[in-house]
């Protein structure tokens, strides 16, 4: 199911019609409606799932529990199809509405294959990624990122919107800023955010205890990039430990809305997110984090 293609830049939400999937098209139309970007819609029916004989695809089908076909099973690999078509029908229906309501223009698509590699190929020309960071079978776990969300982010090219338990709306920021080079894309954003959105920002330096082995850029140094930096205004804050903790603590603290942070990558070699900063901040925060 295609409605049409996108005529303006476009922000990309993968739906799966779980409740962190929904809270991030929700951050995600704020952000689409300052800076005039639609939104495109993608549900995904997991083919995984379906051609699997052993697979479990009950969790990710949270529309059979109020459906009639609840406790039977399909017939037929062409009737689990149709059950996944019609939640993903749903889902998309949503997304339509809410973006209606947001004032933002939203076109959709419903696709069968692999999650990763169709998001993947619609994120190729977004501008941003919006997604869960867990399907249906992982909702009560907050110790848990999703698998799907694990290999896109792990492959994606672009910012990515994670959305979490809640969508406020985004008056204050905090920026998690190191100062080392793949830093910069996040103090760009967080700049362009405050723009748009005339939002307050926190900037948080949170220095490791092995940070001197690392090449750590200095408080001073820190200091002069943001002075040069877009950021018209904002708060300084440091601390010391393990980043994704302090991150946790001091949004918490300060009330904040929405995390923005670079991915922390200090070896091209290693997979950034199993274990590191953004994989211990998603398990440990239940706000939405913007990875650039």
């Amino acid at each position: 199911m295609k409605d049409k293609e996108c005529e303006l830049p476009y922000i990309l939400v993968a739906d799966d019609d779980s409740l962190e999937a929904r809270a991030a098209a929700k951050t995600a139309f704020q952000i689409a409606r300052v800076q005039d970007l639609s939104i495109r819609g993608l549900y995904v029916a997991d083919e995984s799932l379906m051609l699997d004989t052993y697979a479990s695809y009950h969790a990710e089908l949270p529309l059979l529990l109020d459906s009639d076909n609840y406790g039977r099973e399909p017939t037929s690999r062409a009737e689990l199809m149709r059950w996944f078509e019609n939640q993903g029908t749903l889902a998309l229906d949503w997304l339509q509405a809410a973006g209606k309501e947001a004032g933002v223009s939203v076109i959709t698509e419903l696709l069968a294959g692999g999650v990763p590699e169709l998001v993947l190929r619609d994120a190729a020309k977004a501008r941003l990624l919006a997604i869960g960071r867990r399907g249906h079978r992982h909702k009560d776990a907050s110790d848990s990122l999703g698998h799907n969300f694990r290999k896109i982010a792990h492959h994606v090219n672009l910012p990515i919107l994670v959305g979490g338990k809640k969508t406020p709306s985004l008056h204050r920021l905090l920026l998690a800023y190191h100062g080392q080079a793949h830093a910069n894309d996040a103090l760009v954003y967080s700049a362009l955010l405050q723009r748009d959105l005339s939002a307050e920002v926190i900037v948080l330096n949170v220095r490791e205890d092995t940070d001197s082995s690392h090449g750590a850029v200095s408080l001073e140094e820190i200091k002069n990039r943001l002075a040069h930096s877009d950021l018209t205004a904002y708060r300084f804050l440091t601390g010391k430990g393990r980043p994704s903790n302090e991150i946790a603590t001091v949004a918490a603290a300060n009330d904040v809305d929405l995390i923005i942070l670079g991915r922390y990558r200090h070896s091209a070699v290693l997979e950034w997110l199993v274990g590191s900063t953004v994989d211990r901040l998603l398990r440990a925060t239940s706000l939405p984090v913007l990875i650039a």
